[in-house]
């Protein structure tokens, strides 16, 4: 029979593991505390308009707005909640998404060679629900019939001119807010750059914009899209008016030369035989370096008196 402080133990215990299970099921969100408090607030699930896998979408009813739940993850991270220790480290972050992008797989994918009014397009569980998010289709579709059935035939000429404005809108964004777009752009955020914005060159803000939005298309009109802005295979990185290299060979050489020109032979081998090493100037000696040096000249080492007399 167990005694009463045993089945409050007993009852502690039970306690602790169903809450050690439920921090270990949860997941950490970071988003505005306005959107929390909003009661219309939810996620639900859709496919992927890139690649078409599951993934996490916040509407917030209120003001109209569409985020992804983008996932930070790294190895060896933990996270403390009170007593416990919850074993993933992830964090879950929100960013705006425009909804067009949502359904423009699905628009290509059944509206291509016919017009269907937008009701019936997503009418499928989850769309359903950015249904209300979504005014029009005008940008990337043809209207068919009365403005109130809302029937639309995909226009590929139309997406592909509303993706580039929406590229070069983004690339002066980047640009108007000072984020890095270069090569180092993860180390700039904590290093001050020596270049100010209007010293890169814009093809470098249109390519990174060109990357950010590719995130939410499907691989064909991501090449479909590329061709219109006619990127140079190798971008080389503007400084003013002059090039990193030259910037850089006009800067004084801090390395030691050598007296000697550096002979190479038949076999592209370099000739060291010919190479002079600096000469090491000697520190002046000090007032008491000079006085034990003359002390010392007269005087004899200890085995001198150890030597056999003649």
């Amino acid at each position: 029979m167990s005694t009463r402080s045993q089945k409050k133990s007993n009852k502690a215990a039970n306690t602790t593991v169903v809450h050690n299970k439920r921090v270990e099921n949860s997941w950490i969100l970071l988003a505005k505390e306005s959107l929390l408090e909003n009661s219309n607030f939810n996620i639900i699930t859709l496919p992927h308009p890139a690649h078409g896998k599951p993934a996490k979408y916040c509407l917030d009813v209120r003001h109209k707005k569409i985020f992804e739940v983008v996932t930070f993850n790294e190895p060896h991270r933990s996270w403390f909640i009170g007593e416990t220790v919850k074993s993933d480290g992830s964090i879950q972050m929100m960013t705006p998404v425009n909804p067009v992008f949502l359904v423009l797989p699905r628009l290509k994918a059944q509206c291509s060679s016919r017009a269907i009014p937008l009701e019936d397009l997503l009418s499928e569980k989850g769309f359903d629900k950015v249904f209300d998010f979504i005014d029009h289709l005008d940008n990337v579709a043809d209207s068919k019939g009365s403005a109130d059935l809302k029937a639309y035939k995909y226009n590929e000429d139309k997406t592909l001119s509303w993706l580039e404005e929406r590229v070069r809108k983004l690339a002066k964004v980047l640009r108007a807010k000072n984020i890095h777009v270069t090569s180092g752009a993860v180390s700039a955020t904590f290093i001050t750059s020596n270049a100010g914005n209007g010293a890169i060159d814009e093809e470098f803000y249109l390519k990174y914009a060109f990357g950010v939005i590719s995130e939410y298309l499907e691989d064909q009109l991501v090449k479909q899209l590329e061709e219109k802005f006619k990127f140079k295979p190798d971008l080389v990185e503007s400084v003013g008016n002059k090039r990193k290299s030259e910037v850089d060979s006009n800067e004084k050489n801090k390395k030691i030369k050598c007296d000697a020109s550096l002979d190479e032979n038949k076999n592209g081998l370099m000739d060291i035989s010919k190479l002079k090493t600096p000469e090491k100037k000697l520190k002046p000696l000090t007032v008491k370096e000079k006085a034990r040096q003359k002390a010392a000249s007269g005087s004899k080492t200890i085995s001198s008196f150890f030597t056999k007399k003649q």
